[in-house]
């Protein structure tokens, strides 16, 4: 396998893969006679795991991203073997552990290389990444839906994760993956690069604090709407949980026409405005759905809240690859964690939800959208 496709599908098999916990909460739950809330716990345990995983990505700048990559891997494939055999809330949580950390190490080693692979086409192949990452969230369900009719235990599929994983991970360990130093020595030679500045000064940098707070605010606009959205639609419009279903499920649509049609014809925009017009789509989105009592505007609002997120996302990824150069993994893990500590954010929106209703919940995503509109813009007028 050649290094640019090793490095394109590394969003489609992380996907898939950590969809498989999420689909299986309640024959996992109802199997080790867990409680609800030791489920959750597990599922939560993921986001440690990604944090810790920070460190491996801002190795990746100085140390080989094939052994990184492939190291992650392998370790996202002992942490499915871990569901696959563990009869414990322990070993399920200590796996979700383990998932996050060797998740991000996966990915981000993978894509530090990408800068250094794809060039001035960076983007371009980010999109192409980032569509392949959609097919991704379709396999993890279509693995657990196979299962299911076969009549097999929840953990044969993440016994077949572990395989397919372990299967990916040869071919990283195979794959040429350009050695660190090359976009080092690139940032030397660039005017504006800073001479090998250590990781405080990555802290130190507002654009990369803008960055980190418009992906923590960008965090619960994926699948917490999402939920919320069929949760609305069916307690306060009246829809029927299929119709509610489709409609909030626009969201793979959406992904789909931003990273092939909309990606290519935005090609020429730089992320700064490309960023700016995403978080407003998004946050115009958003508060039509709460709004706005048309089912078929909703699905459109829907549609176009998507586009704008999957947009956004891109733009974000692009400018976190490009901000320091010779930094690529340092900067990502810093984002990263910023990001991460979004994950609070659903929970104060349901909170808000049980107070003040549904609809105020699905508003309060509108509030969510004007905050990163201030930040793009604000990130945008330093960046001039």
């Amino acid at each position: 396998m050649s290094a640019l496709a090793a490095i394109l599908v590394v969003r489609l098999a992380d996907e898939a893969a950590v969809f498989l916990p999420f689909g299986t909460l309640e024959p996992f739950r109802a199997d080790l006679g867990l409680t609800y809330a030791q489920a959750g716990t597990v599922l939560a345990a993921i986001a440690p795991g990604a944090i810790a995983g920070g460190v491996f990505a801002a190795a990746a700048d100085r140390y080989s991203r094939r052994v990184i990559a492939a190291g992650g891997a392998f370790g996202f494939a002992f942490s499915l073997g871990m569901f696959a055999v563990g009869r414990s809330f322990a070993a399920l949580a200590c796996g979700a552990f383990v998932m996050g950390m060797a998740s991000t190490a996966m990915v981000d080693a993978a894509e530090v290389a990408l800068v250094d692979v794809a060039g001035a086409d960076l983007r371009r192949w980010l999109a192409r990444s980032n569509l392949l990452a959609t097919a991704g969230d379709l396999l993890g369900p279509a693995l657990i839906a196979a299962t299911a009719v076969a009549g097999l235990s929840w953990r044969v599929a993440f016994g077949a994760g572990a395989v397919l994983m372990s299967v990916y991970a040869l071919a990283l360990a195979a794959a040429p993956l350009p050695a660190p130093g090359q976009a080092a020595r690139d940032a030397d030679d660039a005017a504006e690069a800073p001479a090998r500045p250590g990781i405080r000064a990555v802290l130190r940098d507002p654009a990369v604090w803008a960055l980190g707070l418009i992906g923590l605010l960008m965090v619960p606009f994926d699948e917490p709407l999402v939920g919320f959205t069929i949760s609305f639609l069916e307690k306060e419009r009246g829809a029927s949980p299929a119709v509610a279903t489709v409609v909030a499920f626009m969201g793979i649509g959406g992904g789909v026409l931003a990273f092939t049609v909309l990606a290519r014809r935005f090609e020429r925009v730089g992320d700064h405005r490309l960023l700016l017009g995403s978080v407003l789509a998004m946050t115009a989105g958003a508060v039509t759905i709460a709004v706005v009592p048309a089912l078929a505007v909703v699905a459109a609002a829907g549609l176009v809240t998507a586009v704008g997120l999957n947009l956004a996302w891109l733009a974000v990824q692009h400018r976190s690859l490009t901000l320091r150069p010779g930094q690529v993994g340092a900067t990502k893990a810093v984002i990263g964690t910023i990001e991460s500590s979004g994950l609070w954010i659903p929970i104060a929106i349901g909170a808000l939800a049980d107070r003040a209703g549904l609809q105020v919940a699905v508003g309060a995503f509108g509030v969510l959208g004007a905050v990163m509109v201030a930040l793009a813009w604000s990130s945008g007028r330093r960046g001039r």
